[in-house]
């Protein structure tokens, strides 16, 4: 564990301990457990709909899988060829709708799709699979998909291999920070009433006659144990409902069949290219994601039997992908070339005699069990609106949920301004705190209008300079992480709330004193406790984000 703050501590652990006492006194319409962007979401969602709501999670928010995602919000090309066309056309209408109500945090990006064998048979194949996605509504934000001769393709992207390309296609999809997402929809909430808290883990249910009526929980920090009670319990643990040890566990948890998908953070300038790529591989899609500075590459989709807490990439994983790399591209990547991986859980609902995590289903499953709890599975990311959303239903029942409908379809996350607002908001920053463009511009990109408080609080505490010389964060936003956005370690602020564990080939050992100095004054840290969180985070980092050595033994 990354250092437990000193229960002397003023702020912001007094805020969770008033959190707490409160949970503990009021009755609840609905408790959600699970931290992730479904939980999250569901958490909004009753929100909208004037409900009283609380949530619970055993970590931080977005610490498993919805902060450890290909950080892609799209239809879904291949399940175009799964003919799932209901399920892309809702993933696109929500696609456009996250651009809209978060465009700080969701930007849409041109990627190419480059097309390699047979002559006109796999541009015209190709072409018009991308065409049904345009109808299905890809098209609204990015206009029809243009196709482009070989050198077109080339002038696009320089490195990609040249032996039997045939042309490519350019198309757009979205491209989100997946954890401050889950964070600002959670803060949404909040701000609207709900009450929620981190490092408190659900034990057991409270029943009577046969009806769930709130759960017990342990509070990690304090040791203690607590009640909350509700009329309603919604499992949004996502893949921790099918493990045995999970906080929920039971008949019901059955069906979901957690799938391993890893990624790899290379530097931009590694692989030349004017924008993403999507490559079509045998049974699935291989994406190069634009993410500042560097590149994202995935994802595998491998069925995974191993303990869900904090999962990594493996050796094997790493292979395959720099296999693939290399195969369409003429970039030579090496082990060398990998500046961090990172590695999440899918859980997928599984149908029946389903061993294969690339046919299982990417469509969620809602099941209210006979005492009343609310279970949620499957489902992908850019839909997390649509599966809170039957949660609430299915936890309130049909005619109650039609007396309360869901406000969600067009409230704005906190932070939201259009993309002209934003830019203005950066451009005003820049000129009144003196900072370069691009450090305003990245500013905004992580907290959208909410930068103008992050740096009032860095001029009040002299902290709006950057971390490092090559970071674009700032020491501001360790101090408004912990204040502001439940924030209670190094991990929660490194990995989380500013991205830089899997970036940073040092981990973050550089910076991470000074993060433990600044995070400290409000956490209660002595310099002693300062030390073991440093040094506690360090390890938890390098054990999920480095670079496994090769499944066959080599370096290289």
């Amino acid at each position: 564990m990354t250092g437990e703050p000193s229960s002397a501590s003023p702020g912001p652990l007094d805020d969770r301990r008033a959190t707490i006492e409160d949970l503990a006194a009021t009755e609840f319409d609905i408790v959600i457990v699970g931290g992730g962007i479904v939980g999250c979401g569901a958490l909004l969602d009753a929100t909208s709909r004037g409900l009283k709501a609380a949530l619970v999670e055993q970590d931080d928010i977005a610490s498993g899988t919805s902060g450890r995602s290909s950080r892609l919000i799209h239809g879904g090309l291949r399940y175009l060829e799964q003919l799932h066309f209901g399920l892309v056309a809702e993933a696109l209408d929500e696609r456009s709708r996250m651009l809209r109500l978060a465009p700080h945090l969701v930007r849409l990006e041109p990627f190419l799709f480059p097309i390699f064998g047979w002559p006109l048979v796999h541009q015209v194949f190709y072409g018009a699979g991308l065409l049904l996605y345009d109808l299905l509504g890809a098209r609204r934000e990015g206009g029809f998909a243009r196709h482009l001769r070989p050198s077109g393709t080339r002038a696009r992207t320089p490195s990609v291999r040249r032996r039997g390309l045939q042309g490519g296609i350019v198309y757009h999809d979205g491209v989100e920070d997946d954890a401050r997402y889950t964070l600002a929809v959670l803060r949404t909430a909040l701000a609207r009433g709900a009450r929620a808290v981190t490092r408190a883990r659900v034990t057991g249910l409270i029943e009577a006659d046969g009806r769930v009526g709130g759960v017990v929980v342990r509070d990690l920090l304090d040791d203690r144990t607590f009640e909350v009670r509700a009329q309603h319990v919604v499992d949004a643990t996502g893949v921790w409902s099918a493990y045995p040890n999970g906080p929920l566990t039971g008949d019901g948890a059955a069906g979901i069949l957690p799938s391993q998908g890893a990624h790899l953070v290379v530097r931009r300038d590694r692989i030349p290219s004017r924008q993403g790529v999507s490559l079509r591989v045998p049974g699935k899609v291989v994406f190069v994601i634009p993410w500042p500075d560097h590149w994202l590459i995935g994802t595998t989709d491998h069925a995974f039997d191993g303990a869900p807490e904090r999962p990594h990439a493996s050796g094997a994983e790493v292979d395959e992908i720099l296999a693939t790399v290399n195969e369409y591209f003429d970039v030579d990547l090496r082990r060398q070339d990998v500046l961090g991986t990172y590695a999440g859980l899918r859980p997928l609902v599984a149908p029946e005699g389903t061993a294969s995590t690339v046919k299982a289903s990417r469509e969620h499953k809602v099941r209210r069990e006979p005492n009343g709890l609310v279970r949620v599975g499957g489902g992908k990311y850019t839909t997390y609106r649509i599966m809170a959303r039957d949660t609430i239903d299915a936890a309130l029942g049909h005619d109650a949920a039609r007396a309360r409908p869901s406000g969600t379809a067009d409230l704005l996350l906190v932070g939201a301004a259009d993309r002209p607002g934003l830019d203005r908001v950066a451009d005003a920053l820049a000129d009144r705190h003196g900072l370069t463009p691009d450090i305003a511009a990245a500013l905004v990109d992580r907290h959208g209008t909410e930068a103008s408080e992050v740096l009032e609080l860095g001029q009040e505490r002299d902290l709006n300079r950057r971390l490092g010389p090559e970071i674009r964060q700032l020491e501001a936003e360790v101090a408004w992480a912990v204040r502001r956005e439940l924030a209670l370690s190094l991990d929660d602020i490194l990995s989380r709330r500013m991205r830089l564990s899997m970036v940073l080939r040092d981990r973050g050992a550089s910076i991470a004193p000074r993060v433990a100095e600044i995070a400290g004054r409000d956490l209660g840290w002595d310099a002693q406790h300062r030390r073991v969180a440093v040094d506690a985070y360090l390890a938890g980092a390098h054990a999920e984000y480095d670079v496994p050595a090769s499944a066959g033994g080599s370096a290289g």
